[in-house]
């Protein structure tokens, strides 16, 4: 019989006072049937004990589905991930407002039937505190299978204590209406100059809610893009990091706005050393607001300086920056 294994879980609680800022990841991170019925049980296990049932949400989903996935692929079993990432920064990596309110985490290793996992986290102290905790109200579970790995099959199921929202996807500046297609006989070869693919691509996949600060003060803010290319991002020194540049136009100096930037042109880097093709880089930063209260918009765009742009999916952040109440600093987003 297949060893089978859980892990204590992890639980954290922060102030209320905390900003509730966090980046709201794209909708999609759909459960599979046996992910829905993990989640049934949990609620069934829940509501017998007179507590809310959970609802689903995309972001701790992502959260999930990336931990148990990437347990497999890299063969190991523990709270903390191989990037040395807690699983309360994973789930705000992924979209979650962790940081301001109450999250936790459930693991296990080697079970195949969800009945098995569910029990397994019943009969142990720890994991049971996690499962009847009243503060939960959003759950996202993922499971994952490698083989060749210890236990084989890896389960995660990530909760938090508010039920997040997704944030839709910024409209384009590129998309406009089509024109009439042209035909023309004339093919452009290589010989003739056809500029070879860069194998650096990038697709919008999340961003931070545009925050509110006061003036002077400064707020965290969060971009995600997906590696839809066929090279890897380094930030080690590796090969070519991709970095954020601002927009709209190119290189404009936004210096105004730059917190912990590389430049007043360059944002950040990904927050992991590689991100591999198919997969989602993070890309973490602070903006200052400026000295003037309005709105003001900083547009962002991935490149990979010396190689090439990446795609323009119209990215921006519309900075609302007000007068401070009273007289007083506003409070600045934290984590």
């Amino acid at each position: 019989m297949r060893l089978s294994r859980v892990v204590l879980a992890s639980l954290l609680a922060l102030a209320g006072l905390l900003v509730l800022v966090g980046p709201q990841a794209a909708a999609g991170a759909n459960l599979d049937s046996t992910e829905q019925d993990l989640v049934a049980r949990i609620n069934a296990f829940r509501a017998a004990r007179g507590l809310s049932t959970l609802t689903v949400s995309d972001t701790l989903t992502a959260a999930a589905k990336w931990m148990s996935a990437d347990m497999g692929a890299r063969n190991y079993f523990a709270h903390t991930s191989l990037d040395g990432r807690s699983p309360t920064q994973r789930m705000f990596d992924a979209g979650y407002p962790a940081f301001g309110t109450w999250t936790g985490e459930d693991l296990a290793a080697g079970y195949t039937v969800t009945a098995d996992v569910l029990t397994g986290w019943v009969n142990s102290p720890a994991h049971y505190a996690v499962l009847v905790n009243p503060q939960y109200h959003a759950i996202g579970v993922g499971r994952g299978y490698a083989a060749g790995s210890t236990y084989g099959w890896y389960w995660a199921a990530d909760f938090g204590g508010v039920v997040d929202t997704p944030r839709a996807a910024p409209v384009s500046r590129a998309a406009v209406p089509a024109a009439a297609p042209q035909f023309q006989s004339h093919v452009v070869t290589a010989e003739q100059g056809a500029v070879p693919d860069s194998g650096y691509h990038a697709r919008w996949s999340a961003q931070s809610p545009d925050p509110t600060v006061a003036i002077g003060a400064t707020a965290t803010l969060v971009l995600a893009l997906k590696n839809t290319g066929s090279h890897g991002w380094y930030n080690d020194g590796a090969g070519a990091p991709v970095v954020i540049g601002t927009n709209d136009p190119q290189d404009v100096d936004d210096s105004e706005f730059a917190g912990d930037w590389l430049s007043a042109n360059r944002v950040t880097s990904t927050t992991t050393d590689y991100v591999g093709p198919g997969e989602v880089g993070w890309f973490e930063f602070t903006v200052r607001a400026p000295k003037t209260s309005g709105d003001y918009k900083l547009a962002l765009r991935g490149v990979v300086d010396g190689v090439s742009w990446l795609e323009d999916d119209g990215i921006f952040f519309t900075i609302h920056v007000r007068e401070p109440l009273g007289g007083r600093s506003g409070l600045s987003s934290v984590r």
